[in-house]
């Protein structure tokens, strides 16, 4: 039973309100054809709308089965409107893209009701009022009085309790209206319908009981409803819960209404995507590439520990000024900046009292990270040549008299991975491992440095080939023969460069030449490289030489100062090293296997450097004098190659970024033309017991659907765009093996990104639709 008590509704208009209702009292029955009749303002459909909950009264109350409406809630009402009412209008109100089987079904969706379900249910609803062979028609397809048929079995498909009909035959020719009518009073039958009407004779003719409403006020009523020995047995709620799949495929059918548009849409909002993506996958190649660099070329590049070591302690600001801008000092004073300390690293002692130096300890626990560690001590050879003119030079380094030669590595292998043997003297030469033997390195480009050429004893403006250096012989002096001591026995100093102190050197000669794979490398120091063997064989004569003899005694003066000047244990340390007569190491150089195993080697230092800080504190003056430093140029070469890749990435991607903002604006924009566009669609769903939450979930499916495309086209255009890229890339930058690509974590969070901003570019349309009036909304063309 349905009860009205002293109902009023009034609009607020500018300066004063417009009274539609006013204290209006009727009764229904459970099963009754009541007519509404008034002219056009009277305020009937204002009436219905108030029944049927689209429209809400300003006082009064509502009393449906005896319960008040008085406290209803927008989703109390929503559910009334879903399991109480059925509303048949005028203008049909069927949802266009929709087939008819799916516009019947949206009430049954509403509800909750399985998909299975809904369509046993519409198909039976719309059997019975003759339309089961048209399910899969467009509204656009059927008659007139078919897409009322249609409004009918929608409105009861549900099985309302109350049948609402707004002008049910206003559109429709006499015959049709006829049919409708009688359908519409065999449904009465065991339901109340309540019909507005402007037609007297259609009330007439089928109703039981005629109300007439003018200016608002109820002013006849044929057959009051008599509510004495009505039995009520109190409102039953039927809560709605239309779920987000069921929003997802209204909101894919709609879409696929306006391909083209779609389309589009979803291809301009994968733009951002495809740059982001892009600019990932070439960040990715970038960082690939240096990882391969890591491992063919900087991977070789030696851990290098120095007898003294350079360091520039790392200050870091506090972070509460991080970000601030310093005052600037207005004092007249000058601000010491803290220099670069000289780290003297001593390792060829045991200074832990464990009965192991750094070398061992070194040597112990790392020699399975690195493929070769090299020693080189501070032994200078002396090396003659004759020159093309015959006359005999000295050949070292002019700027710092040091020795133009280096030793090369004994590892064969590392050596060969990074040098081609370009030519030698023999066919079957292999390495140099004999004392005679020298190799000769050239550039890439078969350069070599003017410095040396002229070392050598060749003009700069000469034409040299390679079997001009092949076979060039030189000579090495040991001590005894290149230094003579003075008349009193104070000092020694170097003889003159002659015919016989050549004659009694040790002859060598450059038995190959070799390239570097690479453009770039740092394993031969020098471009005359010579064996092992030389070294040992020379410094093993040398520490028996008059010169080492002398300083060994002397060690408080420089044996090579004619002033006889005052010596440091350090300096001394270091004159017995050029002479030969000291071989600990000047500088210790490790060949990581690979560029991980490096950091293992790293950390072992860090280690030995954690067992002085246990015995010393890492505070102590010990610990500063004991630890060790390194200096590690690949490392620091890769950390700032990626630090300013990302950084470069970062910016991009912000520029890229843009693209993205501009492309959910446009999502925006799209869910708000939908909103517009389909606002009468909105009231539809309102009417049939749609809530808010629906409604929103609906709009955002749309926006989140076209996200989730325009993601998933964003990345794989950019997947694909890495295949040519690729190509151009190494073109550019001469190299092969440029990987850019775009990884699956990577494609899966661009993918979620695009769906989190069109949903959040689709939330405030969304938010708008579900806010719309339903009165308001079904009122929209």
């Amino acid at each position: 039973m349905l009860e009205l008590k002293n109902i009023r509704k009034v609009y607020p208009t500018v300066g004063e309100e417009s009274v539609a209702l006013d204290n209006i009292n009727l009764t229904f029955g459970e099963s009754e054809f009541v007519s509404i009749l008034g002219t056009s303002g009277s305020g009937k459909t204002t009436l219905l709308n108030i029944i049927g909950g689209l429209d809400k009264y300003t006082s009064g109350d509502l009393l449906v089965d005896g319960t008040s409406t008085k406290n209803f809630n927008d989703r109390d009402w929503d559910s009334y409107r879903n399991g109480t009412i059925g509303f048949v209008f005028q203008s049909y109100n069927l949802i266009s893209h929709l087939s008819i089987l799916d516009n019947v079904k949206m009430a049954l969706s509403l509800s909750g009701i399985s998909d299975k379900e809904s369509v046993k249910r519409a198909k039976q609803a719309l059997h019975e009022v003759g339309l089961e062979k048209h399910l899969t028609k467009r509204p656009n397809q059927l008659s007139g009085g078919q897409m009322q048929r249609v409004a009918i079995a929608r409105a009861l498909v549900n099985n309302p309790k109350i049948l609402l009909a707004d002008e049910p035959t206003g559109a429709l020719d006499s015959k049709t209206s006829a049919q409708i009518m009688e359908l519409i009073k065999e449904i009465s039958k065991n339901r109340l319908v309540i019909m507005v009407t402007h037609n007297p004779e259609l009330a007439n003719q089928y109703s039981n009981r005629i109300i007439e409403v003018s200016d608002g006020l109820v002013v006849k009523d044929t057959s009051p409803y008599n509510v004495e020995h009505e039995n009520l047995s109190g409102y039953k709620e039927n809560k709605t819960s239309m779920s987000f799949i069921t929003a997802i495929k209204s909101s894919l059918k709609n879409l696929l209404t306006k391909k083209t548009r779609t389309v589009m849409v979803t291809f301009a909002a994968s733009i951002g995507i495809i740059s982001v993506g892009l600019i990932l996958a070439i960040s990715s190649g970038m960082n690939s590439y240096i990882a391969t660099m890591q491992e063919d070329v900087l991977a070789n590049m030696p851990i290098t520990i120095s007898s003294s070591q350079p360091t520039q302690p790392v200050i870091k600001p506090p972070v509460e000024n991080f970000g601030k801008e310093k005052e600037l000092d207005e004092s007249t004073l000058i601000n010491k900046k803290e220099s670069t300390e000289i780290h003297e690293n001593r390792y060829s002692k045991d200074y832990l009292g464990k009965g192991y130096t750094f070398i061992d300890y070194l040597e112990d626990n790392a020699s399975d990270y690195y493929s070769n560690i090299i020693f080189t001590n501070g032994y200078n050879l002396k090396v003659l040549t004759k020159n093309e003119a015959g006359n005999i030079q000295e050949i070292k380094n002019r700027q710092n008299n040091t020795s133009l030669l280096s030793e090369i590595p004994e590892d064969k292998e590392l050596v060969l991975k990074q040098y081609d043997i370009i030519s030698s003297k023999e066919k079957d030469f292999k390495y140099p491992t004999h004392s005679n033997e020298l190799v000769l390195i050239i550039g890439k480009d078969n350069s070599l440095s003017e410095e040396t050429l002229t070392a050598l004893g060749y003009d700069s403006d000469s034409q040299i080939n390679f079997t001009d250096l092949l076979g060039k012989k030189l000579k090495i002096i040991d001590n005894n023969s290149y230094y003579q001591e003075n008349a009193d026995g104070s000092h020694f100093s170097v003889k003159p460069i002659t015919e016989d102190m050549f004659n009694t050197g040790k002859e060598i000669e450059i038995v190959a030449i070799m390239k570097p794979k690479k453009s770039s490398t740092s394993l031969i120091s020098s471009d005359i490289a010579y064996s092992k063997s030389l070294s040992d064989e020379m410094l093993n004569k040398e520490n028996t030489s008059e010169i080492v003899s002398a300083q060994k005694r002397n060690k408080q003066i420089n044996i090579l100062s004619p002033s006889n000047e005052s010596i440091e244990s350090n300096m001394y340390t270091s004159v017995m090293q050029q002479l030969g007569g000291d071989v600990t190491p000047t500088k210790i150089s490790v060949y990581p296997n690979t560029f991980d195993e490096r950091e293992k080697v790293l950390d072992v230092v860090t280690d030995y450097n954690n067992l002085v800080e246990d015995k010393f504190g890492i505070d102590s003056d010990d610990y500063k004098l004991y630890s060790i430093r390194y200096s590690d140029m690949a490392t620091t070469m890769t950390d700032s190659m990626t630090t300013l890749i990302d950084a470069v990435t970062l910016i991009l991607v912000a520029f890229a970024g843009i693209s993205l903002v501009v492309s959910s604006i446009m999502i925006g924009i799209l869910t708000y033309v939908s909103v517009v566009e389909r606002t009468k669609e909105i009231g539809i769903m309102r009417a049939l017991g749609a809530r808010k939450k629906d409604i929103t979930r609906i709009f955002i499916a749309e926006s989140t659907i076209i996200g989730l495309f325009a993601g998933l086209i964003g990345v794989s255009v950019a997947m694909l765009s890495t295949i040519p890229m690729n190509n151009v890339i190494e073109n550019a930058i001469g190299t092969g093996g440029f990987d850019t690509n775009l990884s699956p974590l990577y494609a899966g969070l661009l993918i979620l990104l695009s769906i989190i901003l069109t949903f959040i570019a689709g939330y405030i349309p969304s938010k708008m639709a579900a806010r719309k009036n339903p009165v308001e909304a079904l009122r929209t063309e």
